[in-house]
């Protein structure tokens, strides 16, 4: 009896590993149709709060939501065009930091030509003895690569594309309410189930909330100190790098590594001096620390219950699937899976694995 269930149990697992590698494969390809969906569903859950409060007072909700959404979208107009100007400076800066990075690394590469130099030696000494290589007179064709420019462009124009299906989307989600919703519990035939497909709805749009709400508060304080930090510093353009401090900090462990590295090459480009280049980097990197260890492990330790490592993995993941989105994405995409599995007694383990107690 146990070998029968152990000659069956590597075909199931076999069974289970394809269809993982075929789920995210189908992720892959589906990027495009996917993206605007989740982030509709994701602001959705965010937003119904606010919109069924403003129902409250006699606002319909097509009105509310029409409402909510303009002001996000101007608040965030306004914000871009106030750093766009930096940013496009800093942009057409990069070719000078790396000019700067490539001369802090004098010495490696003084090294990797001693090494260069040798296989220089090794090809002379070769020719010397008759040997050619077989691409004499041949001519290479070099093609060119576009340029920063050119992918800025495409990066935006799909940004607009795809920002434009999820505002649609979000639109009919947040005038419709929880009708959808219904509509599809009462597709269970066990009355069990419609309750607690409902139970799940609720509880996810509770958590998936509580968690943006809170983690965006944090951060903007967050930015909003680092720019003062920053300003008192004298750092150029405060204001940019406490804004992207703080959107970085949606992405947990990789989005802090990313600004301390920025924080480090804008302060070799500006200062001459080693301990103005390293205070910015440096001071942001304990001001972080402090802050995660107060508050992050409020927001992710007591109300999602997250084992780092899962979190760590979960990003790779989706950055892997979907890129840079799919980073910002992976952990309110944890959150939902967590609120599932908690409400489902065969996905109860993986519960457990994703770090709930």
């Amino acid at each position: 009896m146990s070998d029968t269930s152990g000659r069956d149990a590597l075909p199931r697992a076999a069974l289970y590993f394809l269809a993982l590698l075929a789920t995210a494969y189908t992720l892959h390809l589906a990027r495009e149709m996917l993206l605007p969906l989740t982030l509709a569903v994701i602001f959705a859950l965010l937003l119904t709060p606010l919109v069924t409060r403003m129902q409250t007072w006699r606002i319909p909700r097509p009105v509310s939501s029409l409402l909510l959404i303009a002001s996000m979208l101007g608040v965030a107009g306004v914000g871009v065009a106030a750093l766009s100007s930096s940013a496009m400076e800093w942009l057409q800066r990069v070719p000078e930091a790396s000019e700067i990075l490539m001369r802090e690394l004098a010495s490696m590469e003084r090294e990797v030509s001693r090494m260069d130099d040798a296989g220089k030696s090794i090809d002379a000494l070769t020719r010397e003895i008759g040997v050619d290589d077989d691409s004499n007179g041949e001519q290479k064709v070099i093609i060119a690569e576009p340029g920063w420019r050119a992918e800025l462009w495409v990066g935006m124009r799909n940004f607009a594309v795809f920002g434009g299906l999820s505002i649609i989307l979000l639109f009919f989600l947040l005038s419709a309410g929880d009708q959808l919703v219904r509509r599809c519990a009462e597709t269970f035939k066990d009355e069990k189930d419609r309750l607690r497909a409902l139970r799940v709805a609720r509880d996810a749009q509770l958590q998936m909330s509580r968690y943006l709400v809170t983690i965006a508060a944090v951060n903007t304080l967050l930015g909003l100190i680092v720019t003062l930090a920053l300003w008192l510093l004298d750092f150029p353009d405060p204001a940019l790098w406490g804004t992207m401090a703080a959107a970085l900090r949606f992405v947990p462990y990789l989005g802090v590594s990313l600004t301390v590295a920025m924080l480090a090459v804008v302060g070799m480009v500006s200062y001459d001096t080693v301990w103005m280049m390293l205070a910015a980097p440096l001071g942001y990197l304990l001001f972080t620390s402090f802050v995660g260890q107060i508050i992050d492990p409020l927001v992710h330790g007591y109300r999602l219950r997250l084992d780092p490592i899962v979190v760590f993995v979960w990003i790779f993941f989706w950055g892997w699937i979907w890129g840079a989105p799919g980073v910002l994405l992976a952990v309110p995409l944890l959150t939902l899976l967590q609120v599932v599995c908690r409400h489902s007694t065969r996905l109860a383990p993986l519960a457990h694995i994703l770090g709930d107690r």
